[in-house]
């Protein structure tokens, strides 16, 4: 797996070093390797823009170098901003633009794409996923244009169809909702997360590629056709940047670690927290640079059933280790639960830090906890429910986010973090879709996989930028591991570590599947 210590670095780095970090694939992602390393060379032209390059070709399907003094929709896509925010950024920066400044609506044919997410369900319910990617697909196609709008020419492109699937947390609800969006044929489907994995072999059979926005079971990792481009890579990404920020960041060496007891929060746990805590005391051999270098390291791992009000008896386990560090990642109501008990037992962040993952991130739950939740850290991607914390294009981008979400009736989940991730993911697959359409407007679903397959150094609406064709394996379909720490100050997050990963920590490590 090589050495993949990317730890705290700055955005203009990891323009030119992003390929060696992000957990990614595309070639990877075909039973023959070879094979799908020749069509994502074949497709790179289509999927990205080489920042500087001479082909200024983007999404718009015409010449659309920037006009010398313009600004603003008319100026066209400033490429400057490819090398600092990834590949096609100057473009997604002209579409904002355009859509402030001259709306078009979508017209013809529309393109489907399918939407898998659990709702409903105790054992898990992320509602804000939907409302946050209809908000999204609203905004696509009543103000951006649609997939393939010629914004020089004042030309509309293709709406998009957004087709829902709700589903309870069950193997037969993931197979039954898969069945159901295939038939739909379409271009793709997002899945948001899912706790089994059996829903890709459907997709695979019908060959619809698949977007993960939140991946956590071990298929979500290393499936074929299959491509997780939810910013820090979920559980990958963010169960190791946890790590890395506690014993590293830290430097704390007394680890309390209380765990999701769902399916795929087994696999995260032990593959993704205790394994990497491990390597780290040298208790798993690992190729990492930071194997052993922390022997007197010791942890303890907690397991929290979902849905429980009072987790009072785990939060008493997890105190009685007399940890200087404790880290949680959960479903938002859960995270929050474990707050008030660890509370109720006579905890505080001064004197225990604790670090939350993003899918915790609830600012009115945050802001209800008062003094309790102060100094609590989150790790995720980039915080675009805090467009002050930003600048440039990200800052753009959160203001989109936050209006947009307001007005397409989805503002009390503006400061969720799946909420964030439903947004993000379908700007994502807006972009990759209108740069292939530019290229070949009878673009199929397998035209926009082999398209995100190829990605490498991408831009991703709201986060860090994309890399699905340098996945280290066996971590083969995750194409984004960077993510940010921020702190909860009563009032905002502050980003107080930005753009690093913890992924070196199980470079040369077996899956831990759990039992």
């Amino acid at each position: 797996m090589g050495d993949y210590s990317m730890r705290i670095s700055s955005r203009a780095v990891r323009a030119a070093s992003v390929v060696v970090v992000l957990a990614t694939v595309a070639a990877a992602c075909s039973s023959d390797k070879q094979a799908a390393t020749t069509t994502a060379e074949a497709t790179t032209a289509v999927a990205t823009t080489a920042a500087g390059g001479s082909d200024t070709t983007m999404a718009g399907g015409s010449d659309t170098t920037a006009a010398a003094g313009a600004t603003g929709c008319a100026a066209g896509p400033d490429t400057k901003l490819d090398a600092t925010d990834g590949d096609g950024a100057g473009w997604m920066k002209w579409a904002l633009d355009c859509a402030k400044e001259k709306p078009m609506k979508a017209e013809g044919d529309p393109i489907v794409i399918g939407l898998q997410n659990p709702e409903g369900d105790p054992n898990g319910s992320f509602p804000e996923y939907t409302t946050a990617a209809k908000a999204a697909t609203e905004f696509i196609n009543n103000e951006l244009g649609g997939v393939g709008a010629d914004y020089k020419a004042g030309k509309p492109g293709r709406p998009i169809k957004l087709e829902v699937c709700s589903m309870m947390i069950s193997p037969a609800d993931s197979q039954k909702c898969a069945n159901e969006l295939a038939g739909k044929k379409p271009f793709a489907v997002y899945s948001t997360l899912n706790f089994f994995g059996n829903h890709f072999p459907i997709y695979a059979a019908a060959g619809i590629p698949v977007v993960v926005g939140t991946p956590l079971s071990p298929a979500d990792f290393t499936s074929p056709g299959v491509y997780a481009i939810g910013g820090g890579g979920g559980c990958l990404g963010v169960h190791t940047g946890l790590i890395e920020f506690m014993a590293n960041n830290l430097k704390k060496k007394k680890i309390s670690v209380p765990w999701a007891d769902t399916p795929p929060g087994v696999f995260c746990y032990n593959d993704l927290e205790k394994k990497p805590l491990n390597v780290l005391n040298g208790t798993t051999k690992s190729t990492s640079d930071m194997a052993g270098k922390i022997p007197d390291l010791t942890h303890i791992g907690v397991a929290v059933k979902p849905g429980q009000a009072d987790v009072t008896p785990q939060a008493t386990q997890v105190l009685d280790f007399k940890p200087d560090g404790i880290i949680f990642s959960a479903q938002g109501a859960d995270c929050w639960s474990m707050v008030a008990s660890l509370a109720k037992l006579g905890w505080t962040s001064d004197a225990t830090p604790l670090v939350l993952s993003g899918s915790c991130l609830d600012t009115e739950k945050a802001k209800a906890a008062g003094d309790t939740a102060k100094g609590i850290y989150f790790i995720g991607t980039t915080p675009i429910t805090q467009p002050d914390a930003l600048e440039g294009l990200l800052k753009q981008e959160a203001l989109v986010y936050a209006d947009k979400m307001k007005q397409y009736g989805a503002g009390d989940d503006a400061g969720k973090g799946f909420g964030t991730q439903g947004f993000e993911g379908m700007m994502i697959l807006f972009q990759t879709a209108s740069e292939v359409s530019a290229k070949n407007p009878s673009f199929t679903g397998k035209d926009l996989g082999a398209a995100l397959a190829a990605t490498k150094n991408a831009h991703s609406f709201g986060g860090t930028p994309l890399s699905c064709s340098t996945a280290p394996p066996p971590y083969v379909s995750v194409c984004n591991s960077t993510v940010t720490a921020t702190q909860w100050d009563g009032e905002k997050y502050n980003v107080v570590a930005k753009d690093f990963s913890g992924l070196h920590l199980i470079a040369g490590t077996e899956l831990d599947l759990g039992s």
